[in-house]
């Protein structure tokens, strides 16, 4: 159409938040460039805003590996919900199984639906209400409603117990009994309240939230950090000639 748009294709090695969005438009030889961010560089803080004030809960149950549905009106906002969940525990991958958009249709759904075993780790994203009744017995669901760019300050909705997921009118809310091991964080619902009554851009909005689960995913991995670098021998005492004299011992002794 007489347009050469350019694009940089992202690979799995990319990092949510380090892949900078570029449109220049040059009308002289009308081409586009653009740079496309990580399919997992979704905005946050319009995924998470049906369930704002569960955040913290639910960085747990994706960091645990937990059972997760997503209860959606749409394709669209069920992906890029589930897709917020998997990339909330970065800088570490999510290596468990995650479906952004699971029909009745896929290979594991009898897998997935059955009673008589435990549900498996994996995120599935579905918009079927069938699956509000088939699903049931999963421990953890997250019911949204329409994802709209947030205008108000979203209401505090209290965690559900599954019991109460019968109808398939159920209201938006998280439905589990899970219990949180870390306290409520009540100053980035603040923060991020505060930037809905000072209308803030969304896109700081995400900005902010991002940062907040990065720090609470390296809260999680420094103790473990310093738990692994215990085990390992001092540096002084590292030495690739070390290494070397050991091997040539063992195939001495071996001759």
């Amino acid at each position: 159409m007489g347009l050469v748009m350019k694009l940089r294709i992202p690979t799995y090695r990319d990092k949510p938040g380090t892949t900078p969005i570029v449109q220049n438009m040059h009308q002289a030889d009308a081409q586009i460039s653009m740079a496309l961010p990580t399919v997992h560089e979704v905005d946050l803080f319009r995924c998470f805003c049906p369930v704002f004030f569960h955040i913290q809960m639910l960085w747990e149950l994706v960091l645990l590996g937990e059972p997760l549905v997503v209860m959606a009106p749409s394709p669209a906002e069920s992906s890029e919900t589930v897709l917020a969940l998997v990339s909330c525990i970065s800088p570490l991958k999510y290596c468990s199984d995650f479906r952004p958009y699971f029909t009745i249709h896929d290979s594991e759904f009898k897998e997935y639906t059955t009673r008589t075993q435990a549900p498996p780790s994996v995120i599935l994203g579905v918009t079927n209400p069938f699956f509000a009744k088939t699903l049931q017995h999963w421990p953890h669901i997250i019911r949204i409603g329409d994802i709209k760019l947030p205008g108000e300050v979203p209401k505090q909705v209290k965690v559900k117990k599954l019991k109460n997921l019968k109808t398939l009118d159920s209201k938006p809310g998280v439905y589990t009994s899970y219990k949180p091991y870390l306290n409520k964080d009540e100053e980035i619902v603040k923060q991020l309240q505060k930037g809905v009554q000072q209308k803030r851009p969304t896109e700081a909005q995400s900005v902010i939230l991002r940062r907040y689960f990065l720090e609470l995913t390296e809260s999680f991995i420094i103790p473990l950090e310093r738990y692994v670098a215990s085990l390992m021998p001092l540096q002084k005492c590292i030495s690739p000639w070390k290494v070397r004299k050991y091997h040539l011992n063992e195939l001495e002794m071996g001759n």
